[in-house]
């Protein structure tokens, strides 16, 4: 009995420490450069993604429809983001973590796919669009290099391109979309 009460305590005492140390650190907490709320902004919501994929050994395009939910994490320093698509009849999904690095002066980009891909892309802001550097990586142990953009056309509106070099040519991704806006509930009036 004595064994879990002083557990117990330890356990509040180590939460109350915490609690108030995260409280001192908040407060004393540089603020962050704009382009931090800027990305974060950008992707938080759900949006709804159409458009096309090429392989690198075919010339037919394949349908591509897709969702992307982004929620803030990181108290608002990043978005946490679950992907789903269908490349005709294909389902492939994806979690990403999408954050600016105010020392790198680029946002960040981490994802993994059930295809069996681990990506790490880094690019800065060029107006409205990330362009991020080339990243080179392996898939199925063959060498590939993707250029990778993201553009916002307006607030509510998003466009991927990416265009990968493999030993077999060159694949491409287009996709458009747009976020759905939560609708607000409208609240009477107050009777006087």
């Amino acid at each position: 009995m004595l064994a879990k009460l002083a557990i117990y305590f330890f356990a509040l005492t180590l939460f109350m420490v915490l609690a108030s140390s995260s409280e001192i650190l908040a407060e004393n907490a540089p603020t962050p450069p704009p382009e931090v709320k800027k990305t974060v902004d950008a992707f938080a919501g759900r949006w709804t993604l159409t458009g096309s994929a090429t392989e690198a050994d075919t010339k037919s395009a394949l349908s591509v429809r897709a969702t992307m939910d982004c929620k803030s994490a990181a108290l608002g320093a990043a978005v946490n983001c679950l992907i789903a698509a269908d490349i005709s009849g294909s389902r492939i999904e994806a979690a990403a973590v999408i954050g600016y690095s105010p020392d790198e002066r680029s946002v960040r980009w981490m994802e993994i796919s059930s295809s069996g891909e681990y990506h790490n892309h880094r690019g800065p802001w060029r107006g409205e669009t990330i362009q991020f550097e080339p990243l080179s990586y392996t898939a199925g142990g063959a060498r590939m290099i993707e250029y990778f953009t993201v553009s916002f056309r307006s607030p509510d509106s998003m466009e991927f391109k990416a265009t990968t070099k493999t030993p077999e040519g060159t694949a491409r991704l287009k996709l458009v979309g747009t976020r759905e806006r939560p609708t607000a509930s409208v609240v009477p009036p107050h009777s006087q």
